[in-house]
């Protein structure tokens, strides 16, 4: 019976696999119900714990008050009342000396397991607690036993339950599984004797006993191929021995021409014009064309079976070319040499080194792991020297360049400072009392110098673009202050050819940008400006947008666009348009004038900024200029803290009278009209001012009136007997004029100029001519006070020059501003002519400010010095 048992053990996977689950689930309701019985005693123990310990809780406070005032009859009565909980098996109370005051016994005689209690009571009053006592209570666990062992059995019944029924369900269903199964052994015990007539119950089943089903036919079907295919096999045999005999014929006759083609390979790599050398794993020379007995001066006969270090490598190269072939022979690659070209020397036979441009390859030879070296090298003497050529022909065009750039600064040297003296004349006689004519003469000539300095300034930037030290700025900036900037420098010569100007912005783009501001609006202008230039009527536009096109988080793309209504230009025109000294055509120069640098600064400018200037035009119908930007967007907090960095604190300070308007300044400059001009717009402000003329004259002035004797020093920078960088140095080790602001005023305006200075310890920075609203602000911001430029006055009116005629102006206007009326202002505007023969540039100046300022008294008082008040 065992045996069969067995048996039937090993041969039928159901029964193992039935009874694996039964024990499964077996081991796993053992587990599961230890787990609940542990899990619903720990539950009830805390329960029963809980309900004791209220108990005990509820007990202490009811006897505290009959302890203290040792109450029998109240402790009895509470003890028995204790009774009526079925599971108090005993209560007994006790004095605090440990005799028992009362008790209670539940009168069951079976043993019955049970919690205990013991609590301590204690009475309190207003003043302090007493101990009174304590109890021992015992509480029964036999209701919570016998629900726990009720739970643990319904448990394991039903698991038990479960696993017979998950046997009988296996059982059942393997029967009806294992049938198919038993045909498919059937079946291929059949395959295996040679019998093809097989019956498959489960091939119209579409699980996986289908599909094993369907394996099995289709392996009937492939056995039977594989007979059929022996069969052709065997008859193919006898064919392919035929054709192998043939083959071996054909081999033969192949090796015979392969004879010849090598001796047509030799030929050809003879007639090669590149030297070309074999060599072997030894080193030795397997290989030698002609060219490289023409190249070296060894026949092919000579260095046959020569190793290559002792005819064509140069001496000192002959132990590294050694090293390089054990590696190779080892089996290690030489990535530097191999399957690469290289630069190197070679000897010639008669001792002669040269350079020859190397390049080695790896060749199979006949064995299976034999390799040869084959090396094509080119004589490239003749490129050694060509090249060698052109590098001193770049060192030449780059000393040509330096010498330029040199020329170009000393010229504008040079030339800045004539200019310096033209303008800044120029703009303190427009600040004098002048007739209409004389005014006219002036303005011209102020204009024309102004014009002149932009194109000094646009070979100075065309320069600079071409040595690459042309760098743009990153700083946050208002687009609508470049735009008007723009806008207010090119508004007049547009107004003087009576041309309608437009400068428009779309409503959807950002106002606060990151970006270089000063050489947008070069570009703005520029274009502008060239707009005006060949625009004889009609009108041009200055207009902003959006770009086509998603910019990235953080950025916006921006389209500038400048339209006019002028001459236009032709595809072969715009094709050289941004040529530098390069215009439309050859009369452009003659009609409208300029030097044809503008648009292809702007164009470089631009291109540094990341965007490309186009151009869309017609003949006579104008022409429009357009360049897309991506910038960063900023905020006005940004804008503000730049101000602040560039600007200083105290730019928006008013114009008053104090002691800080008689703040002195020393001059250091070496050109005497120069010196008057800046004298002169200094002195115009109220400021006093003393001169020298070199830094070491500086030097000492500064030295004998020591660190207070001047607020500010401007620093020429070019003087003779030393100059600015040389005085501003020495002057730096004195530690008590630290505190002392040093400006830079030069007109060499070069790159990195303005941070060679600051480096050497000077505070600004201000470039010739001088531009009075530079020099101003500058001043402003290290002195500490507002200093304003002076508008121009206007032309002297005749019927106003009478003396008489402008004390009555005068009076007339202490008059209103002692009534401190509104009608001041226009009064004032009116008679200002005529006041301007009585006063003095400054006290115009000063007048003229502080009615701009609604600093009435001031005014009268300064107007009282007339009548000797």
């Amino acid at each position: 019976m065992l045996v069969r048992i067995q048996r039937l053990w090993r041969r039928n996977i159901l029964l193992r696999l039935g009874v694996g689950i039964f024990l499964a689930v077996a081991l796993s309701t053992a587990v599961y119900t230890t787990y609940i019985m542990r899990s619903l005693s720990a539950e009830a123990e805390q329960n029963l714990q809980e309900r004791a310990e209220r108990l005990a809780a509820v007990l202490s406070q009811a006897l505290a008050r009959p302890l203290f005032d040792i109450n029998s009859a109240a402790i009895n009565s509470v003890v028995d009342a204790s009774g009526a909980t079925p599971e108090v098996l005993v209560l007994r109370v006790l004095a605090p000396n440990g005799t028992e005051v009362a008790s209670y016994v539940s009168p069951t005689d079976v043993p019955v397991a049970a919690i205990k209690v013991h609590r301590d009571i204690s009475f309190s009053d207003a003043r302090r607690s007493y101990a009174v006592g304590s109890i021992d209570l015992a509480f029964s666990r036999e209701q919570i036993d016998r629900d726990l062992r009720r739970q643990i059995f319904n448990t394991v019944a039903a698991n038990l339950l479960l696993a017979l029924a998950i046997v009988v369900s296996i059982f059942l269903v393997g029967r009806r599984a294992a049938r198919p199964f038993a045909d498919i052994q059937t079946s291929l015990e059949k395959l295996t004797r040679g019998e093809t007539d097989i019956k498959l119950s489960g091939i119209d089943r579409e699980d996986q006993v289908g599909r094993l089903s369907g394996a099995v036919l289709r392996f009937r079907d492939a056995l039977t191929r594989v007979r059929d295919a022996e069969r052709e096999l065997r008859d193919l045999n006898s064919v392919l021995e035929e054709r192998i005999a043939t083959r071996t014929r054909e081999l033969t006759e192949s090796m015979q021409r392969l004879g010849d083609s090598q001796a047509k390979l030799q030929t050809i790599v003879d007639t090669a014009l590149d030297a070309v050398v074999r060599m072997d794993l030894s080193g030795n020379i397997v290989g030698w064309n002609t060219q490289a007995e023409r190249t070296f001066g060894w026949s092919r006969e000579e260095v046959m079976g020569m190793s290559l270090d002792q005819t064509i490598i140069p001496q000192r190269f002959r132990y590294e070319h050694r090293r390089g072939m054990q590696r190779l022979a080892a089996g290690n690659s030489v990535t530097r040499v191999l399957d690469a070209r290289i630069e190197v020397v070679a000897l010639r036979r008669n001792g002669d080194e040269f350079p020859i441009e190397l390049a080695i390859t790896k060749v199979r030879s006949d064995g299976e792991h034999s390799y040869e070296f084959c090396a094509f090298i080119r004589d490239i003497s003749d490129r050694r020297e060509r090249e060698q050529k052109l590098l001193n022909a770049n060192v030449m065009a780059e000393a040509a360049n330096i010498a330029k750039s040199e020329f170009l600064a000393n010229m504008s040297h040079e030339i800045r400072t004539p200019m310096s003296a033209v303008i800044g004349m120029a703009y303190l006689a427009l600040r004098t009392e002048m007739t209409p004519k004389q005014h006219d003469y002036i303005t011209k000539i102020h204009r024309a110098a102004l014009s002149l300095l932009g194109i000094i300034n646009d070979i100075l930037d065309f320069s600079k673009i071409e040595a690459g030290r042309l760098e743009v700025e990153q700083i946050p900036f208002l687009l609508d202050d470049v735009l008007s900037n723009v806008s207010s420098v090119t508004t007049q010569r547009a107004s003087d050819k009576h041309l309608r100007y437009l400068v428009t912005t779309a409503d959807d783009v950002p106002r606060y940008l990151v970006g270089d501001p000063l050489r947008l609006g070069q570009v703005l202008i520029n274009l502008a400006n060239n707009a005006v230039k060949f625009t004889e009527q009609g009108e041009l536009e200055l207009h902003c947008q959006l770009a086509p096109g998603k910019a990235p988080d953080g950025m916006v793309r921006l389209r500038f666009s400048v339209r006019d209504t002028g001459i236009g230009m032709t595809a072969q025109q715009k094709g050289r348009l941004f040529r530098a000294f390069s215009q439309a055509n050859g009369s452009t120069t003659r009609n409208y004038g300029g030097t044809g640098l503008g648009l292809s600064i702007s164009q470089q400018l631009v291109r540094l900024m990341g965007g490309n200037i186009e151009v869309e035009s017609r003949p006579g119908f104008g022409s429009t200029f357009y360049f897309d930007l991506q910038l960063a967007r900023s905020d006005a907090a940004a804008l503000s803290v730049q101000a602040v960095l560039h600007q200083g604190a105290v730019a928006d300070l008013p114009l008053e009278t104090s002691e800080r308007r008689t703040a002195r300044v020393l001059l250091a400059e070496d050109s005497p009209v120069n010196q008057y001009v800046t004298r002169e717009l200094l002195e115009l402000q109220g400021l006093q001012v003393d001169a020298v003329a070199n830094g070491q004259e500086a030097l000492d002035r500064l030295k004998k009136v020591g660190p207070q004797g001047y607020d500010l020093v401007l620093m020429d920078l070019a003087m003779p007997v030393m100059d600015g960088h040389e005085a501003t140095r020495l002057l730096r080790q004195d530690k008590r004029f630290d505190e002392l602001p040093l400006i830079a005023v030069t007109s060499r305006a070069l790159a990195g100029m303005q941070a060679r200075c600051i480096e050497e310890g000077m505070q600004d920075y201000i470039t010739k001519p001088i531009d009075p609203q530079r020099l101003y602000g500058v001043l402003s911001r290290w002195l500490g006070m507002s200093i304003r430029v002076i508008p121009p006055l206007p032309p002297r009116d005749d019927k106003l020059v009478v003396a008489g005629d402008a004390r009555q102006a005068a009076a007339g206007l202490r008059k209103l501003l002692a009534e401190f009326s509104g009608e001041s202002g226009d009064y004032f505007e009116r008679v200002r002519p005529a006041l301007a023969t009585l006063l003095t540039p400054v006290q115009m100046s000063r007048l003229a400010d502080y009615m701009e300022h609604y600093q009435f008294e001031a005014a009268a008082k300064l107007l009282a010095v007339l009548d000797g008040e």
